[in-house]
């Protein structure tokens, strides 16, 4: 298809990151200190919005189970982080954190085997005032 507009430049502020929706393709901008990059919008572990998440310099950190990945490769950098390790357990009251124990524990398990895949990266340039990314 080639290049398409998705945004505008200032739409996505340095060390911010923009959901865009292109050829039925969820994409993530990050403008990581004034440069752009494009990769895949779902986490490749249980596909939550990374866009939703944390960027760090290059890398962005998965709301949900804390996966690591770097814009500009797209590479997995780390993760997923089991619950318990994320402080859940610790912030429960002891009460309710006896009943959410197992619970977690068994979520982990279940969790383990599911293999964290690399996001796709996309060819992004920025002319004037748009971004434009490869689709």
């Amino acid at each position: 298809m080639g290049y398409v507009r998705v945004a505008k430049t200032a739409d996505v502020l340095s060390g911010k990151t923009r959901h865009v929706e292109v050829e039925g393709k969820e994409i993530m901008i990050a403008n990581v200190e004034g440069k752009f990059y494009a990769v895949g919008d779902r986490c490749g572990h249980m596909n939550a919005l990374l866009s939703m998440g944390v960027l760090d310099k290059t890398i962005v950190t998965c709301p949900y189970h804390y996966s690591r990945f770097d814009v500009i490769t797209g590479k997995r950098v780390s993760g997923p982080v089991p619950m318990s390790m994320a402080g859940i357990l610790d912030s429960l009251p002891e009460n309710v954190k006896k009943m959410a124990e197992p619970m977690i524990k068994r979520t982990e398990e279940l969790q383990r085997p599911i293999k964290t895949h690399d996001l796709q990266t996309y060819q992004v340039k920025a002319e004037g005032e748009d971004i434009l990314v490869n689709v």
